[in-house]
This record gives structure tokens, C-alpha cells and sequence, in this order.
């Protein structure tokens, strides 16, 4: 991503990305693999349907590398082959987790990510018996640090920027303005609801109530299905827009419309993507990303003193990753002021017993 002047970065927009499984280097890959590889995905695909284009597309991918490297690194082996699991297992791990950072150009995160992908693999081998124990569990340590690393910026907007955003985005829309109606949209139904960016890709106008202020049963990550809520300021900018939409002669379901291959289409996350990044540009951000709408909208419901409420409209399953992930850390100056207003405090509330 190239940097624009005057805008402020947190990243410095040379992370390396190398395709590497390209079609020439899959022609090579032993053709062993690539069938039994295959016959794990269609065993998973039956216990897990609602991730087989999600969860198991990506898998595959990251396979695909792997199966890659082997053929060019070490004879193509037959991943099941049980002499070269036991004897050089780990050094093939070890090798390829330093080739995906070299190489590739990976952080800690993805390689960690790419590991557990073969090691889905391995651990299904073994409950159907192909092997006789996987080849690597306990004893191949992860990269540690892995949450700690920052390859995306990662933006904590407070309620000036917010603000900022709002207006600027609830402007007239005329050929001087440099966001539309989708943009202003995007905006409101991203914060509003801190939904990820694969369910505001999936919104769509079958799935609006407006009554409710609800999109219903929208698949998210992992095929979980959920509920995009908005506000009733948002509401009124979904009717301007639909009615709007009608003026056009824009007739497609999607939410979020291109003009593509002769007739109206989903807009690709990509596209969302790009448009949330130029929204960032309002509060002078050039790598602002979808995530960041997410844990400002949660964070600043955390920091209102109800935590709770913030996991349940992140859908998480658990409060920890609500409080390490979504909310903004208190720097040392701040936690000791709290602490010397709680020492202030403590006398008087004796003094009341």
C-alpha cells in the first residue's frame, strides 16, 4: 500500500506478500498428496458445511503452499508416508516455519495459522488410521509472541473522530463530495453493530427487517449465524437509500452494489475494504481497515462500564477475548491517577462504616 502524505500510518506499508503456490509450482506437487489432501476435504466438508467456502477454502490454500515447499525442498514425500513423519517430521516444520517468514514474508500470527492447517490435517489422518500418531503434536513448539506482533495497524477511535466521521460522511452527496451513500452507509452499519467485515459483505436487502432495525441470520465467521443490528438514525439512512436505489434502477439483493459483467453485483470485501480505508482519511488515518470500525464501536462500550454488553454484540464465546482484544490499553500515567482517586476515596468510605 503506498503512503499518502499527511496522512499517519502505524505500519510502513512494506510487508512482502509472494504468491508462491502458483500453478506451474502445483503441477509439480506429488499427485498422491493432492488426492488424499482432497479426500480430507470432502470429510470435513460433511461434518462442517457451513465453513466448507470459509474456513476450509483458506485450509486449502495454505496447504497448497505447504505441499509446494515439500516438492521443492524436501523429494515431494508422500505426506502419509510413515518413515519420513517419524524421522524428519519436525526438521520439515521447523524449515518450512522459517521459509514462511523469510520467504514469504509471514508474521508470527499466519505462520502459527499455516502450522494448525497441517496439523488439521494430520490430526484427521490419525483418527481415520492412515497413520499411526501425528507427526508433530507436542512437539513442534508455535511461535510465541504471535498476539503481541503488529503487521496491521490496529486504531482506537474516540468520540471527536467518531463524530468527524459521522458528519463529514452525512454530507450532501453532489460531485464535490468524495464519499456517496454507500460509503456513509458502510460507516453507520459497521459501527453500529461491530460486525466483522464477511457479514457486512453478506448483507443483503432479503435479509433486512426493517421493523426489527435488524439484518437477520447473516453468516459470519467460523458459519455462525447472527444478527447485524442498527440504529434508528441508521434506519433513516437505509430508507433514503433504498429509495434512492429504486431512482437508480439499482435491482440487485445485496446491500452493497458494483456494475459488473453487464448487471449489478456484491460488492467484494475487497472493495469494502478500500472504501473503509478512505473513510479513515477523514480522521487522518491512511491505514485504517475494517477491524478498526470494530474495536472502536466495542472499546467504547467497555470503557461506558459494561463489558458485557460489548461481548454480546461481538458475538464472542468468551469475556477474555472481549478485554485483551477489543479494549484500548490504559497507559501507566492513567492506571496510576486511577489508583491515587481510589486511595482518596478509600478513607471516606471508612468513615461512612
Amino acid at each position: 500500500m503506498e503512503h499518502k502524505e499527511g496522512l499517519k500510518y502505524q505500519t510502513d506499508g512494506k510487508r512482502k506478500i509472494t504468491r508462491y503456490a502458483t500453478k506451474d509450482r502445483m503441477a509439480k506437487v506429488n499427485h498422491k498428496n493432492i488426492e488424499v489432501y482432497e479426500s480430507y476435504l470432502r470429510s470435513k466438508k460433511i461434518q462442517n458445511k457451513d465453513v466448507k467456502d470459509t474456513t476450509y477454502k483458506v485450509y486449502k490454500s495454505y496447504m497448497n503452499i505447504f505441499m509446494c515447499y515439500i516438492a521443492e525442498n524436501w523429494d515431494n514425500f508422500y505426506l502419509l508416508d510413515e518413515d519420513t513423519l517419524e524421522e524428519n517430521m519436525l526438521d520439515v516444520m521447523e524449515s518450512y516455519m522459517l521459509f514462511l517468514e523469510e520467504e514469504c514474508g509471514n508474521g508470527k500470527k499466519v505462520i502459527n495459522t499455516k502450522v494448525s492447517a497441517i496439523s488439521s490435517f494430520y490430526i484427521w489422518a490419525a483418527k481415520r488410521r492412515k497413520i499411526k500418531m501425528h507427526p508433530f503434536d507436542n512437539k513442534l513448539d508455535r511461535i510465541k509472541g504471535a498476539g503481541d506482533e503488529k503487521k496491521i495497524s490496529v486504531y482506537f477511535l474516540h468520540q471527536p473522530e467518531i463524530d468527524k466521521i459521522t458528519n463529514e460522511l452525512s454530507k450532501d452527496q453532489d460531485s464535490l463530495n468524495k464519499y456517496d451513500f454507500q460509503d456513509e452507509l458502510i460507516w453507520n452499519i459497521a459501527f453500529d453493530s461491530a460486525c466483522r467485515i464477511g457479514a457486512l459483505y453478506r448483507l443483503s436487502l432479503s435479509n433486512l427487517n426493517l421493523e426489527k432495525n435488524v439484518f437477520e441470520n447473516i453468516r459470519e465467521k467460523r458459519g455462525k449465524i447472527v444478527d447485524i443490528p442498527f440504529t434508528k438514525h441508521t434506519k433513516n439512512i437505509i430508507q433514503q437509500y433504498l429509495a434512492w436505489r429504486e431512482d437508480q434502477g439499482i435491482d440487485c439483493d445485496a446491500l452493497f452494489y458494483v456494475w459488473k459483467d453487464g448487471g449489478w453485483g456484491r460488492m467484494s470485501k475487497q472493495s469494502l475494504t478500500i472504501r473503509i480505508r478512505k473513510i479513515g482519511e477523514i480522521v487522518g488515518v491512511g491505514d485504517f481497515r475494517p477491524h478498526c470500525i470494530r474495536k472502536s464501536r466495542l472499546n467504547q462500550i467497555a470503557k461506558k462500564g459494561n463489558i458485557q454488553l460489548a461481548k454480546e454484540l461481538a458475538h464472542h464465546e468468551s469475556m477474555d477475548t472481549t478485554s485483551k482484544f477489543y479494549m484500548e490499553k490504559k497507559d501507566s500515567a492513567e492506571t496510576l491517577k486511577e489508583i491515587n482517586k481510589l486511595m482518596e476515596e478509600e478513607p471516606k468510605n471508612k468513615e461512612k462504616k
